[in-house]
C-alpha cells in the first residue's frame, strides 16, 4: 500500500492527530502534534480516512521514548511518547476545542484547570482477557507480565502468573490484597440486568474516611488516589436540603452527600448496583462516630436517568445534582429536567469531552453559567479526559 507524507496539525478526542489530504481529514494513530510522518492509509471512512505511522521523519520536540516495554501492542497507553506535562497540556486542548465546537464562545469558558496524581503506579482496577490485554481496536491478546501504571500489588500479581490465563478476569488492588473474580457463565445480560449481588465478589475499599463495597464485576473508579481528591472536589461548597445524585452507581459520592444534605435521592439504572449503594450508606451510617448526628433520608430508584424525571420524587425542589454520566453523557430527558428546575447547582462529572461539550452548551444555552472547569487526570500516559465542572443559574 503506498505510503503518504503528512504533517500533523492538532490532537483530537481518542488521541488521534488530524491531518489532511487533499483537503480531507485524515487520524493518524500514535501521532503528536506538529510532526512530519509517513503513514498508511487505513480505512475511508467517507468523511475522514484513518492511519497509521509508518515512519516519523520529523518528530516533535515533545516526543519521548516510552518506557513500557509493551507500548505499541497493548492497546492501553496511547500517551507514553509524551511527558506528564505535555499529556496535560494537550488533554486540555482537546477539552477546550471540544467545547468550541459544540458552539461555546471562549469568553464563556472558565480557566480549565488540572488536577493529577502519580503518572506511573496509580491504577488499581484491571480487567484481562485470556491473559492480556486486548490491542486497540482488535481482538489479538498481548500478553503482559507486568503494567507501568498499575498499583504494585497487581504488578507482583502480574508477575507471579496468578491470574486466569484462559477466560477473562476482573482484578481489583486494595489493602494490600488483589481480589480476583472471572465472568460467570450465568451472568445476566441486557442493559437493565446490571451486575449480579455475589457477596464472594465484593470488593472493600476505604475511600476519604468511608467503608465501600462494590462488585469487582461493576464499575468503580480505577485510580482511589484521584477518586478520593474528586470526592472533595464533589463536596465542596455544597451543602442544602435536597440533593439527587445522578448515574448514582454504588453511592460512591452520595455516602459523602449524605453528610451535606439533609436528603439524598440516587438515580441508577443498575439495580444492583443500587442495593450496594444501599449498603454503603447504612454502613457509613452505623460507623459514624458521632451517633447523635441525624443523618440524612435518601431514597434509591433503579431507574435509568431518562425515568427519573417521571417520578413523583423528580417534581421536589432541589438544592443541587451531582452527575456522573456515561461516555454517551446526559440523556436528554436529564438535561430537560434540570434546566426546568433550574436546580441552583450542576456539579457535573465527565468520561467524554465531546459529549459534555454538548451537555454544557445545552445547560449554559437555557441559562446557566460556566463557573469553573477541571481536568481530573484518572489516567495518566492514556488520552482519557475525565473533567468536573459546576453550572450555576
Amino acid at each position: 500500500m503506498e505510503l503518504i507524507t503528512l504533517k500533523t496539525e492538532k490532537m483530537l478526542a481518542g488521541g488521534d492527530c488530524l491531518a489532511k489530504l487533499d483537503g480531507k481529514s485524515v487520524f493518524v494513530r500514535g501521532a503528536l502534534p506538529e510532526e512530519t510522518v509517513k503513514v498508511r492509509i487505513t480505512a475511508d471512512k467517507g468523511d475522514f480516512f484513518t492511519a497509521e505511522i509508518d515512519e516519523i521523519i520529523e518528530p516533535s520536540k515533545e516526543r519521548i521514548e516510552p518506557p513500557c516495554p509493551f507500548y505499541g501492542d497493548c492497546g492501553g497507553c496511547n500517551l507514553q511518547i509524551a511527558s506528564i506535562d505535555y499529556q496535560r497540556k494537550l488533554k486540555a486542548e482537546i477539552l477546550r476545542d471540544s467545547l468550541l465546537r459544540a458552539g461555546l464562545k471562549l469568553e464563556e469558558l472558565p480557566e480549565i484547570k488540572i488536577t493529577g496524581g502519580e503518572p506511573f503506579g496509580y491504577r488499581n482496577r484491571f480487567q484481562l482477557h485470556n491473559g492480556g490485554l486486548k490491542k486497540k481496536a482488535a481482538n489479538e491478546i498481548v500478553r503482559i507480565d507486568d503494567c507501568l501504571v498499575a498499583v504494585s500489588e497487581i504488578r507482583e500479581y502480574l508477575k507471579k502468573g496468578s491470574f486466569n490465563a484462559k477466560e477473562r478476569s476482573h482484578l481489583f488492588a486494595a489493602n494490600g490484597t488483589v481480589m480476583q473474580a472471572k465472568d460467570s457463565s450465568d451472568k445476566k445480560s441486557g442493559r437493565f440486568a446490571g451486575m449480579r449481588v455475589n457477596d464472594e465478589n465484593l470488593c472493600t475499599v476505604n475511600v476519604a474516611g468511608k467503608v465501600l463495597q462494590f462488585d469487582v464485576h461493576g464499575f468503580f473508579q480505577s485510580n482511589l488516589e484521584m477518586l478520593e481528591k474528586t470526592i472533595a472536589k464533589i463536596t465542596e461548597n455544597l451543602q442544602g436540603r435536597r440533593v439527587a445524585d445522578i448515574y448514582a452507581g454504588v453511592g460512591t459520592f452520595s455516602v459523602f452527600l449524605a453528610d451535606k444534605f439533609d436528603e439524598v435521592y440516587l438515580v441508577e439504572h443498575n439495580r444492583e448496583a443500587i442495593v450496594l449503594a444501599e449498603r454503603n450508606l447504612a454502613n457509613a451510617r452505623s460507623a459514624s462516630a458521632d451517633k447523635n448526628l441525624t443523618f440524612a433520608k435518601h431514597e434509591s430508584y433503579g431507574i435509568s436517568g431518562a425515568k427519573w424525571p417521571e417520578m413523583q420524587a423528580s417534581r421536589q425542589d432541589f438544592d443541587a445534582v451531582v452527575i456522573d454520566p456515561p461516555r454517551s453523557g446526559m440523556e436528554k430527558p436529564v438535561r430537560n429536567w434540570i434546566i426546568s428546575k433550574k436546580i441552583p447547582v450542576v456539579r457535573a462529572l465527565s468520561c467524554d469531552p465531546v459529549t459534555f461539550a454538548r451537555d454544557a452548551a445545552d445547560l449554559c444555552r437555557n441559562g446557566y453559567t460556566f463557573e469553573s472547569l477541571e481536568i481530573l487526570d484518572f489516567y495518566p500516559q492514556t488520552s482519557h479526559i475525565e473533567t468536573i465542572a459546576t453550572f450555576l443559574i
